[in-house]
């Protein structure tokens, strides 16, 4: 269903992205909820030889801080991972205090995953970003990951079921119960999720809007099929899926 959210759009003010990509990053915290696919990822990253990640539609980082650490943990060296967005926050990544801040980089100028500069390379991750896109939007960045033999994750906990679409009303509890133990602590959370509660509010609106907008996993596969990459010699050929796209189920 191609409909709109709230912080995707133009008009939405800066601040209150800041405020909103915010709040999400510390339900994905609290929830942890991508640490099901940290041993995927990292097959899939060896499986290519891919020694840098470009993420698309970061927000406020995503889960790549956990699974950095998750790397290293496992003994694995974490790849080095550039963070990119259409609306880049204005925020730093010093807000964070971490060894693994030092493998992760954001990138302040703005990136459209539709539109991905040549200089730009890397094995690209998506996380619940994909359904952004409308289908000839999907199907294109599918194809360019192709063309340029870049691999590409797609991981979206979205998704149009009953017990995912349940669970979006514990998401402004959880911003009331959770946004005073958030650090760094500032005043301006206090401010966008109690006396105005723009946060929640639009926290529960976008993640319902992005639950009906997700794409099934039937629909990612169709959207693979006929995928094709030039050969140097001027042919065509059909692509052997080089790159991985899997589904998270909440």
């Amino acid at each position: 269903m191609r409909l709109f959210e709230i912080h995707d759009q133009a008009w939405f003010p800066q601040f209150l992205r800041d405020e909103f990509v915010d709040g999400l990053q510390m339900i994905l915290d609290v929830t942890n909820t991508y640490q099901p696919i940290a041993k995927l990822l990292r097959k899939r990253l060896k499986e290519s030889g891919a020694e840098r990640v470009l993420d698309l539609c970061s927000g406020a980082g995503g889960p790549w801080l956990s699974l950095v650490r998750h790397f290293e943990i496992s003994g694995a060296r974490a790849p080095e991972v550039f963070l990119t967005d259409k609306y880049p926050g204005t925020r730093e990544l010093r807000d964070f205090e971490s060894p693994a801040t030092s493998r992760i980089h954001f990138l302040r100028h703005s990136v459209d995953a539709t539109q991905i500069p040549e200089h730009l390379h890397g094995f690209r991750t998506l996380f619940s970003s994909f359904h952004h896109l409308n289908p000839n939007e999907a199907r294109g960045l599918l194809q360019d990951s192709v063309s340029r033999r870049q691999g590409i994750g797609i991981f979206e906990a979205p998704a149009r079921r009953t017990s995912t679409l349940l669970s979006l009303l514990f998401i402004p509890i959880a911003a009331w119960l959770f946004v005073p133990f958030r650090r760094p602590f500032r005043w301006s959370r206090l401010l966008w999720t109690y006396l105005i509660p723009v946060t929640p509010f639009v926290l529960f609106f976008d993640g319902l809007i992005s639950c009906l907008r997700a794409y099934s996993p039937a629909e990612l596969q169709e959207m693979t099929k006929g995928l094709r990459r030039a050969d140097t010699d001027g042919r065509s050929e059909r692509s052997r899926e080089d790159f991985c796209q899997s589904r998270l189920r909440t």
